[in-house]
């Protein structure tokens, strides 16, 4: 195996996402990966002999994952001469975010509804896992707790239509957040209370208070990405 291929498949057993996804799933995360690391670069072409050759995957799954990014903004295609990629905008993620924001408050009210006590002891436990992982060596650790955690709450929720809009529409600024290494050292204790209020609103059996607490947690996880890919200079303001 050449240190390349085995770069990369250290880079996918690290991910916080599952390693059973379809291939064009794991080929989109690869290109915003790339996007991210300064492979392609805004303007750059793509062409589909390109990423199959890049990937070494079937034209198919290529072809599938080009069109799901063009559909989420990240590339633009143009008639006969493939795809280029699009810049990464401040207003880009701000409109992704709304989409989180706005369907994962409805899942967390959703599931202090229809949760029962094993749900939430449950959380309680995926929670308690995540604040004892915000510290731990490995620190992308938190972040597959964290998605864990978001998963099982809104999976409680049981509204699967709601799930695949979520997945479908932020793909793109979670893979981003998981190439950033975990959260920082100063962002750690504001995450944590941020999960408390959550965690608390769900205990109290508050549906109004779990929803404006998972607004909050989302609209802050916001700031702290955009702050962090302004620095590096992944998008432009």
């Amino acid at each position: 195996m050449s240190e390349m291929a085995e770069a990369r498949l250290a880079a996918e057993e690290a991910s916080p996402f599952p390693l059973n996804e379809p291939t064009y799933v794991r080929i989109k995360r690869a290109i915003i990966r790339d996007l991210f690391a300064g492979v392609f670069a805004p303007g750059s072409p793509l062409t589909i002999e390109m990423l199959t050759s890049r990937y070494r995957v079937s034209h198919m799954p290529v072809r599938e994952a080009l069109r799901q990014l063009e559909g989420e903004g990240v590339i633009v295609s143009h008639a006969h001469k493939g795809f280029r990629i699009a810049a990464i905008t401040d207003q880009y993620i701000r409109n992704v975010y709304d989409i989180r924001i706005g369907i994962e408050s409805l899942l967390a009210r959703r599931a202090v509804e229809k949760g029962t006590d094993a749900d939430f002891d449950e959380l309680v436990r995926i929670h308690e896992a995540f604040l004892r992982d915000l510290d731990a060596p490995d620190r992308l650790q938190a972040t597959r707790t964290n998605i864990r955690f978001h998963a099982r709450l809104y999976e409680i929720a049981d509204n699967p239509e709601a799930l695949q809009m979520l997945e479908g529409r932020t793909i793109v600024v979670r893979t981003f957040g998981s190439n950033l290494s975990g959260y920082r050292d100063e962002d750690r204790p504001l995450v944590a209370v941020e999960h408390q209020r959550v965690i608390d609103a769900i205990l109290a059996r508050d549906a109004i208070a779990a929803g404006q607490a998972i607004f909050d947690h989302v609209t802050q996880a916001h700031e702290r990405l955009v702050e962090r890919m302004i620095k590096i200079n992944v998008i432009k303001v």
